[in-house]
């Protein structure tokens, strides 16, 4: 357990920080780039606000998965084409997105039945 890279991918402060330096990198070539993670972020959120409403386990699994890769998809193809510049940053922004923001804080206990 104390292996340092569970020490690594386990501790938060570590995710903030580059969060922030992700942010920090991206500003200082665009000031736009602050926008795109943001968008992605509460788009994302949105998508699985509305798939917490899923109450078949298998259908809302199937729902989160594929709704997180076409956004994905389709905010790096955004970035692509406006934001040049910070493509790599703001792709990388949105991995770490990817793997910090678990689907299932949107899902409420009262409402999945099995």
């Amino acid at each position: 357990m104390n292996n340092p890279l569970n020490i690594i991918f386990t501790s938060k402060n570590l995710i903030v920080l580059a969060i922030l330096g992700l942010l920090l990198a991206g500003s200082f070539a665009n000031t736009l780039f602050v926008l795109a993670p943001a968008a992605y972020l509460a788009t994302l959120a949105l998508a699985y606000g509305l798939g917490g409403r899923i109450s078949n386990h298998g259908l809302n699994v199937a729902y989160n998965w594929s709704i997180k890769w076409v956004l994905f998809v389709t905010f790096l193809y955004l970035t692509s084409l406006f934001l040049k510049d910070v493509f790599v940053h703001a792709m990388f922004s949105f991995i770490l997105i990817n793997i910090v923001l678990n689907p299932m804080l949107f899902i409420s206990k009262n409402e999945v039945t099995a």
